[in-house]
This record gives C-alpha cells, structure tokens and sequence, in this order.
C-alpha cells in the first residue's frame, strides 16, 4: 500500500529500473491492504487549511479512491475548527479562514459513517501541539555563492544564497521546513528536498547572520537559486515553518522512500501519528510561520 507522495516517488524508482535492464523482469508483488490515509495541517497563518482523505493505493495504480462524506474537525479547548468538504473535490476538506495558535494543542477528529472497507464507521484522531517560532524575518539578502578563497561566484550559472536576518529563539530543537517563492509563486530550483529542512541546533539564541554569529563574514544560507532563474528587480520571499521533531522524521521517511527498489526488500517503514480504530495511515501536522522577502539586483554579482 502507498500514499501519494510515496506512490510518485517509487514509480520513479521503477521507471530507472526498467530502462537500465537488458531482460525483461517480471515482478509479482503481493498485494497490500487498503487502508485510509490522512494528509493534513494547520498553521497560525489567517487562511483556509486543507485535510484530504483518500484510501492507499497499490504500487502499479495510478488512482486514489477518495474518502468523502467524513465529518473533519480540529478542537483546541473550547474552540472547533470544522473542515468541510468542497463539493467540487470529494475527499479535500477546507476550514473557513482561521489562524491556529502557537505552543497550543489541537486534537483532530475524523468520522466516516459510510465507507468501502467496513460495515462500521471508521474514527480516525490525531493530537498535535503548534511549535512555537520567532517573532519574524527582519530582512532577506540574495547574495551570491563564493569559493574556496572567498572570492564570490557572478556567472550566469552561479548559486544565489537565500540568507533571512531574524532574532532565533532560544531553543535549539526547532527544526524549519524552508519553502522559497519567485515573485509570488513557489520557487521548485532546489538541490533536494532535503534542503528544505533547517535545524535551529547550533544557532539558537543568536540573531541569525548578525555578526555575533557569522563565521569568516559569510552568510548561512536556508536556500540557494540558480541565478539564471533570476532578474533585476525579482521578489524572493522565504516561509520558515517551525515544525516538531516528529514531523521532521515523516518528512525524512518520505524523502527515502525515493528510488527504493521492491525487488531488494520491504518497503521503508510509514511514519504517521493518526490513531483509528482500523489501519490507518497519514500524517496532521500543525506548524507556526514566519516569513520575509528580499530584492534581487545584479549590481550585487558584478565582478
């Protein structure tokens, strides 16, 4: 059985297998059970979030059976956040606008009176605390990449680092998950996803790139563009999305799961933090935000 993200990311895998062998292999894998998957978050940004509920799939099919007609709500104390199912887009259910709270609770609840894999109903929970994370981003610099004698890098192919100046929290077991946007839209130029994913351990406390912390003058960056992408007067914006160590283990499991080759063993193991009572899979995260932008200008890479 697969999720989505997994699903894509082994068919890759497949697809490399296939045009590397001189003999045509026949592989008969068992067939895993169905079972209900949860994708889902929430943040303390004031916007619509988003829970989809589908039913794993098998490796060699590229359709997911949806999960509609669940009742989706997330309660923190007093408070419900309700998550209601778009008529267009069985399966995806979206709040109204609302912001969550940092370092508070929230405990999701999914309820599907009418399913395919049971004469019962299927109740699926999560519990989930918000991280906390820094006030905001102060500024961002685009600054190019230098070498091995600090002599900076201006070619039209040269690394554009993405360094945010912001006052960290004095905790060292934060973890960002980076996303990067070009002029409003999400930047995809990056080396590896794993990238995206910044701990705080080491920097915690100090203001990030001030000079308290920087070593040799050199920025840190929590990103990097290709400069070619880029042109005189691009808005580059950083999100940095405070997440739990948790979390961070999920998104490393996925990240694995890239070119795993069935033919060599069991599949890795699926990270989840959604308890049910059937099999169930999936992962609610609850993040907190903050982000900044910054201006691109070629005076800056000019020999």
């Amino acid at each position: 059985m697969k999720t989505k993200a997994q699903h894509i990311a082994l068919l890759a895998g497949l697809c490399l297998m296939a045009v590397s062998c001189t003999e045509e292999i026949v592989m008969d894998l068992p067939e895993g059970r169905k079972v209900p998957v949860v994708e889902g978050s929430l943040t303390d940004e004031y916007k619509r979030h988003e829970v989809i509920l589908s039913y794993s799939s098998e490796l060699y099919s590229s359709d997911f059976e949806m999960i509609p007609g669940a009742v989706v709500y997330a309660v923190n104390g007093d408070d419900t956040i309700w998550f209601y199912e778009q008529a267009d887009n069985p399966g995806h259910y979206l709040t109204d606008s609302v912001a969550g709270k940092r370092r508070h609770w929230y405990h999701l609840e999914v309820n599907v009176e009418e399913n395919t894999l049971f004469s019962r109903p299927i109740r699926m929970y999560a519990d989930v605390k918000m991280p906390d994370n820094a006030e905001g981003i102060d500024s961002v610099g685009l600054l190019p990449k230098r070498d091995e004698n600090d002599i900076p890098l201006v070619d039209d192919e040269a690394a554009v680092c993405v360094c945010p100046y912001f006052q960290t929290l004095a905790d060292s077991s934060i973890v960002y998950n980076v996303e990067l946007y070009l002029n409003g839209v999400r930047f995809k130029n990056r080396p590896s996803k794993l990238f995206q994913l910044f701990p705080m351990q080491g920097y915690a406390g100090y203001y990030f790139n001030g000079p308290e912390m920087l070593q040799d003058n050199i920025e840190i960056p929590v990103g990097i563009m290709n400069k070619s992408y880029l042109k005189e007067g691009d808005v580059v914006k950083v999100k940095l999305y405070s997440i739990s160590k948790d979390y961070l283990y999920f998104l490393v499991g996925q990240k694995l799961a890239v070119g795993v080759n069935p033919a060599m063993g069991a599949f890795p193991a699926m990270f989840t933090n959604v308890f049910s009572n059937c099999d169930a899979i999936g992962w609610f995260s609850a993040t907190s935000v903050i982000e900044g932008e910054g201006i691109y200008h070629e005076s800056v890479f000019e020999e």
